[in-house]
């Protein structure tokens, strides 16, 4: 069957539509290059005009996850008027939303950040992600510290604390969960970290206790245990449906 000709940004969308299938069905580290451009049809030189690696393929697959996460993000940020505390808490309901909404996907992919040969790649991510939350949450924190729905003196300097404990107390939370020995011990972790960062994150923006309280189904989260070892371990069973 003659390859169908696509525009240049369709065939790399193409291709990342298929690694996603392939993540799923055999496992990121079970599929080679040339797994992936057979079930495209595509010829091997086509995945490297895309993609310099394998791993860039990887950094390819998260960030377009996440640019549709934070797409989500800015358009509950434009939504209706509100209190700064009242948008801030929109933007995590949202976000915890769209994640649980996309698991399937996710849990093909993202787990494998958690390697340690992709540790660089991880930190890379996380910088580019902190920088992004901080233009979607700088305007929450000022609103709020304006209305006097939060307690907050410097806004920037309030956001950055908040995306620190965010964003490095979840990368420490995870590498604590994976390295416990039993699926009660990561069910623990994961349930009570959560409940800290988010008691933390109120506490430094001066909102009311309860504000921004996640709540975690302890079935899912077990559930996540094993997706997350799946994929880290390559293989595509048992993932969480949300």
């Amino acid at each position: 069957m003659a390859r169908v000709s696509m525009a240049p940004e369709a065939r790399r969308e193409e291709l990342l539509d298929v690694a996603v299938r392939l993540c799923a069905t055999v496992g990121y580290d079970a599929f080679s290059v040339d797994t992936l451009t057979r079930e495209a049809s595509v010829a091997k030189g086509t995945f490297y005009y895309y993609f310099g690696s394998k791993q860039d393929l990887l950094f390819a697959l998260v960030e377009r996850f996440v640019d549709a996460l934070f797409t989500e993000l800015e358009r509950i940020a434009v939504g209706p008027e509100g209190s700064g505390a009242e948008r801030f808490r929109l933007l995590l309901l949202g976000a915890a939303s769209w994640k649980i909404g996309h698991v399937d996907d996710a849990y093909g992919f993202v787990p494998l950040l958690y390697k340690p040969e992709n540790a660089e790649l991880r930190h890379h991510l996380f910088d580019q992600w902190g920088e992004r939350c901080r233009e979607i949450f700088l305007p929450c924190v000022a609103r709020g510290a304006e209305d006097g729905s939060l307690a907050v003196d410097d806004p920037e300097v309030t956001t950055d604390l908040v995306l620190s404990i965010w964003i490095d107390g979840a990368g420490r939370m995870y590498d604590r969960a994976l390295a416990a020995p039993t699926e009660d011990a990561y069910v623990d972790i994961i349930v009570r970290n959560i409940a800290a960062l988010s008691t933390a994150v109120e506490r430094v923006l001066g909102a009311s206790a309860g504000s921004f309280t996640v709540t975690l189904d302890p079935a899912f989260v077990r559930a996540s245990r094993v997706a997350f070892l799946a994929a880290l371990n390559g293989s595509p069973d048992h993932q969480p449906r949300s």
